[in-house]
């Protein structure tokens, strides 16, 4: 059988550790960091990031081996354990680290009664072992929002009386089960049956939230090897399908290169031989010895001060800071370097910011900054996931690690992307002005629904000012209408939005750019877009493009849409981009904020723009 491949990038999202990869005829799921290969390491150096999950360092995925280079495979478990049979429909258990999926050697007959005239085919077991079929995964499995995971319980459900408590179910001696189909569509087509004591049941009813109410959850976590059930849990497993979209919710911290941490000799001191010598005689005041430093900046022919300054501060950022850093504080820093100049082209973060007299004036009065991000670093690493219900926002916790290993590393597994992109500060008198008391009772129904949700989920609610829909749901639309511009597809383009009420350090701002794994550099037609002459024309197009979808009158007046009904004006028809694009899930959107209604245009951002 060809050995299946995925990209490096996807062993951390989507496929990361916990999560379920689907292979035609088989299904297997990621393995812990127990088990990653020891070399190569391919180290990714982000202190910043770093101090702020509490580790030391993050790890790439390995590159497969070939090509003349040492590479490494990544381990992954089978799951779920429990096949079926195509041929005879038998249901059968394989070992977790089997290497190919089990071929079935049930000694039950056919399924099917012969037809007159026609012999009875023979069982599957009674078959030459080549001739045998592969069995398949079921597609039914169940999982806990506590992120424990199993197969489903095939013989309880098989001998389950109606109306029966799951703990008091008796199972037979030898069950021999199979899951047959009959003439109905969805679950109650599905039986199983036990050709031992001929109990069975169909699976109608096995989906509901309260459907294996009485059955413990196994503390399971597979992907963590045999030993890896988990010390307790009181939460009722939920039968879900394997390919289902909220079996696996990554957990990914994120943070964009900026200076001092993008400048080119950090790049060198992370070299393990280089800073082995630069940190191993640390001064009192933990600095670098100066000798030690002087001798380093003579074969690298640098300039020993800079380099001196660069050891320093890596050293005195190396361990974890312990302290809780919101995401608004950790992002303001990149607001401020995203708002500075930075035209170093050796380093890997490169803005130039633009003259404003030199574009029309209508940006102008919305925008107080425009930069051409010219090179940016992504880190994006994986620090836990979640099952059921999707994770807190940007809510990192150490404890998140246990989930990948059964032993704490001081490490997590991570790529690097690279990219350009746009950063557009706005004029916050502009957007003060544009806060009435309309406009903070059109969103007053999202943040209700926030709360709302927040509540069911049992988590503290964030925080939104009004100004935050207004930037989401402008990113949404100039990511639309770049993907036309700039000859990338919407989900190549990403947003990062800023937005703070904190006194002093306020935050009213976007970021969109477009980051790729496997390439370094850019191919420059986002930072085009950026340029007078272009912008305007983006600008003009992205709100004529809101002001009309095609689902309209329902979509620009509706009360409530989407996911919790957090959306208002935004559909897939107009506002929502894909999955890879967004940061808060297709939630929180309303292009009536940026264009108005039919019954209020002036609550529109634009409507100036729009009426002159």
């Amino acid at each position: 059988m060809a050995r299946k491949t995925i990209r490096r990038s996807q062993a951390v999202v989507p496929f990361g550790v916990g999560a379920i990869f689907d292979l035609p005829g088989q299904s297997l799921m990621s393995a812990g960091l127990d088990v990653w290969p020891d070399k190569p390491k391919c180290p990714i150096n982000d202190d910043r990031l770093a101090r702020r999950l509490g580790v030391t360092f993050f790890r790439a995925p390995p590159p497969a081996p070939g090509d003349g280079h040492a590479g490494a495979l990544l381990p992954f478990i089978r799951f779920p354990l429990w096949h079926f049979c195509p041929r005879c429909r038998a249901l059968k258990q394989s070992k977790w680290n089997e290497t190919a999926p089990p071929r079935c050697d049930s000694d039950l007959g056919s399924r099917f009664k012969p037809k007159p005239g026609e012999k009875k085919q023979p069982s599957c077991s009674s078959l030459p072992e080549k001739k045998r079929w592969r069995m398949v995964p079921v597609r039914f499995i169940v999982a806990c929002p506590n992120g424990h995971i199993d197969d489903f319980p095939w013989e309880l459900w098989a001998h389950r009386k109606s109306g029966e408590d799951l703990s008091d179910v008796q199972i037979c001696k030898r069950p021999q089960l199979r899951l047959n189909y009959g003439r109905f569509s969805g679950l109650g087509g599905l039986k199983v049956v036990c050709e031992t004591c001929e109990s069975s049941r169909t699976m109608s009813g096995s989906a509901g939230p309260k459907s294996l109410e009485g059955l413990l959850c196994s503390r399971n976590r597979p992907w963590l090897g045999p030993h890896g059930t988990d010390e307790e849990c009181d939460e009722t497993p939920r039968m879900l399908q394997r390919g289902a979209t909220n079996l696996y919710f990554p957990k990914v911290a994120s943070a964009i290169l900026i200076p001092p941490f993008s400048d080119p000799l950090r790049t060198i001191i992370d070299q393990p031989h280089y800073w082995q010598v630069l940190a191993g005689n640390p001064q009192p005041d933990n600095s670098p010895d100066r000798q030690t430093v002087t001798n380093i900046a003579t074969i690298l022919q640098v300039d020993p001060d800079r380099l001196f300054d660069v050891t320093q501060e890596k050293m005195r950022g190396l361990e974890p800071s312990g302290e809780a850093v919101s995401e608004e504080e950790f992002r303001h820093s990149e607001y401020t370097a995203l708002s500075e100049a930075s035209g170093d082209d050796e380093n890997e973060f490169v803005t130039v910011p633009q003259k404003l007299d030199a574009y029309e004036p209508f940006l102008g009065k919305i925008l107080d900054r425009i930069v051409l991000v010219e090179k940016l670093a992504e880190t994006r690493a994986l620090t836990g996931f979640s099952r059921i219900d999707p994770p807190p926002y940007r809510e990192f916790d150490t404890h998140d690690q246990d989930q990948l290993s059964l032993q704490r590393r001081n490490w997590l597994p991570a790529m690097r992307v690279y990219g350009e992109g746009l950063f557009f500060r706005f004029n916050t008198p502009a957007i003060d002005a544009w806060i009435t008391s309309a406009v903070q009772q059109r969103v007053q129904s999202m943040i209700d629904g926030h709360h709302q949700m927040c509540e069911k989920l049992q988590r503290p609610p964030r925080n939104f000012p009004p100004r935050f829909f207004l930037l989401h749901t402008l990113a949404h639309i100039l990511i639309r209408r770049l993907s036309f511009e700039c000859g990338y597809g919407s989900s190549s383009l990403r947003e990062r939005l800023y937005c703070w009420d904190e006194p002093g350090k306020e935050m009213s701002g976007i970021l969109i750019y477009t980051a790729a794994g496997d390439s370094e550099g850019t191919m420059g037609g986002l930072v085009q877009q950026g340029k007078p002459g272009r912008l305007e024309s983006l600008f003009r197009g992205a709100i004529q493009d809101a002001r009309w979808c095609s689902s309209d009158p329902l979509c620009i007046e509706s009360s409530g849409q989407g996911i919790d009904s957090l959306n208002r004006a935004a559909c897939h028809a107009c506002a929502l981009l894909p999955e890879t694009s967004c940061e808060e899930g297709n939630r929180y959107l309303d292009r009536g904020l940026l264009v108005g209604t039919p019954i209020d245009a002036g609550i529109g951002f634009f409507a100036e723009l729009i009426n002159g």
